[in-house]
């Protein structure tokens, strides 16, 4: 978050866009595709391949709980945030992190790409049930604010081959990353075996994909990176 707020044109580098559900699509067995809609999105910047959004879902009846976040300009989370966290959890809309799947400002779309996990969580249990024209809220970088780099973190230096690591939520980082890489780079993406229906619309045709096993003992980790950098001096990993 930009330390000094008030050189932007808005209170803070993100703004809220409401929108609603234009459209379905399972892509998999596992990943759902929903598309939202909404005439704010037209300002929606679609700067970063691994950008953060936020996903204010709505309530179990409907709608969203007073906190202000829908003030005109969105107010800086110092104000809203605070009033979110200061109501009862129980009438709180819960908030998720997501990475876009694709941004069409010129068309008001966002597509978000939901893993459905099992047991549920609280995104993918709305996502499965949502219904064309369902409404909601989503917290995003706003191109009248100009460039921020706020919610990025995918800034790649000049050269070298990339390894990029990824359990099933981060899948839409790891094709928004594989397609926006330059033809003369070259990268490998290791994802757990569940994605393996995904993993063709999850890279490119330069971008080499292999199931991965999650380890947690670290060097387990350190064995499996060797396993797929072999012979890579240089190598990043993300």
């Amino acid at each position: 978050m930009p330390d000094t707020p008030h050189l932007l044109a808005r209170p803070w580098a993100y703004s809220a866009f409401p929108v609603a559900v234009r459209a379905r699509r399972a892509l998999s067995p596992h990943f759902l595709r929903l598309t939202f809609g909404g005439e704010t999105l037209r300002h929606f910047a679609p700067w970063g391949a691994d950008q953060r959004i936020k996903l204010v879902l709505p309530l179990p009846g409907g709608g969203l709980a007073d906190f202000g976040l829908l003030a005109e300009p969105t107010p800086h989370p110092s104000d809203w945030y605070a009033r979110w966290k200061a109501l009862p959890v129980d009438e709180r809309n819960v908030l998720r992190t997501y990475t876009p799947a694709a941004i069409r400002p010129e068309a008001g779309e966002i597509d978000v790409d939901f893993y459905l996990h099992s047991p549920e969580g609280p995104a993918s249990r709305w996502a499965r049930t949502a219904e064309i024209g369902e409404t909601l809220v989503i917290t995003g970088p706003d191109a009248r604010n100009g460039w921020t780099g706020y919610g990025i973190h995918w800034q790649p230096p000049a050269l070298g081959t990339f390894l990029l690591v990824a359990d099933e939520t981060a899948i839409p980082a790891v094709r928004n990353i594989a397609a926006a890489l330059p033809g003369s780079r070259s990268s490998r993406s290791a994802m757990p075996p569940t994605t393996s229906p995904c993993r063709r619309w999850a890279t490119r045709s330069t971008c080499a994909s292999s199931a991965a096993a999650r380890q947690r003992r670290p060097s387990a980790r350190g064995a499996r990176r060797r396993s797929i950098t072999p012979g890579w001096p240089g190598s990043r990993v993300w």
